[in-house]
């Protein structure tokens, strides 16, 4: 009989153990479900977002490596983090050729100095994507800094090409050919 009653105790014991680990496991679940990052989620981050213009966007058709960064934020706006959280060595060269590749008629300082900005925010991500500690909302603002960064390139682009459009007079040269 007292073996039969310690076996009984045994089994009761690893029945309600295993009950606690089920309901641990659910709940760690629902937490990482929470944390999870939806599409929807960067949809609603609040901020304006610039597109190029047709000047600009001709400008910019035969840099490479800017059509594939456009590609990868479609990519993060459906939360898709792949190219974001990857290796730093692939981000690294992909920055290096990003910044050695800007076609001459977009290079200018100011839109150099966003590029840098960009390259700022978008490793800033980066580090914050690699670290399994991180909250949501850090990551969703790191996000939505990167989309930021991103749409400035995008006003710095479009003013380069809208300020070559505009046919100014200089009243100084009138003065000198009367």
């Amino acid at each position: 009989m007292r073996p039969l009653l310690l076996l009984f105790s045994l089994f009761l014991m690893l029945g309600c153990n295993s009950k606690t680990e089920q309901a641990t496991n659910e709940m760690s679940n629902q937490e990482k479900d929470a944390q999870r990052i939806t599409a929807k989620d960067i949809e609603n981050l609040k901020y304006t977002d610039y597109v190029l213009s047709s000047d600009a966007k001709n400008a910019v058709v035969n840099w490479q490596r800017y059509q594939e960064l456009m590609m990868q934020i479609d990519y993060l706006k459906q939360a898709d983090f792949s190219f974001f959280g990857g290796k730093n060595e692939l981000l690294m060269n992909f920055l290096k050729d990003l910044r050695d590749d800007i076609p001459a008629s977009v290079a200018t300082p100011a839109i150099k100095e966003r590029l840098i900005a960009l390259e700022t925010k978008l490793l800033k991500l980066h580090s914050t994507l690699k670290l399994n500690t991180t909250k949501k909302e850090e990551v969703l603002n790191n996000i939505k800094e990167f989309l930021v960064a991103t749409s400035n390139l995008h006003l710095q682009i479009n003013k380069k090409f809208e300020l070559e459009t505009q046919v100014i007079d200089d009243p100084t040269i009138k003065s000198i050919q009367n």
